[in-house]
């Protein structure tokens, strides 16, 4: 799972419009972001594309929600 996670975010930061694009459409073989993709990232699972940018971004909300929320804790005690 590592390898296919790495590669995946490698896309996505190649080409981040095809990857949201695949990621937010129903239909997840757009001819146009499928080949973009496959254009600039060789060998990789398509379908898994969205899926492992999408878990990216997850995680990324969720660290910036905790980092908020600590803000906000310290700002109330005076520690900001």
């Amino acid at each position: 799972m590592g390898s296919k996670f790495i590669a995946a975010l490698k896309c996505f930061f190649k080409c981040p419009a095809d990857t949201m694009r695949l990621m937010l459409t129903l239909d997840s073989y757009e001819s146009r972001a499928v080949d973009t993709i496959k254009a600039n990232c060789p060998g990789i699972d398509v379908e898994s594309v969205g899926f492992y940018a999408g878990l990216f971004l997850a995680i990324a909300f969720l660290a910036f929600c905790v980092m908020a929320y600590i803000l906000s804790l310290l700002y109330g005690m005076g520690g900001i």
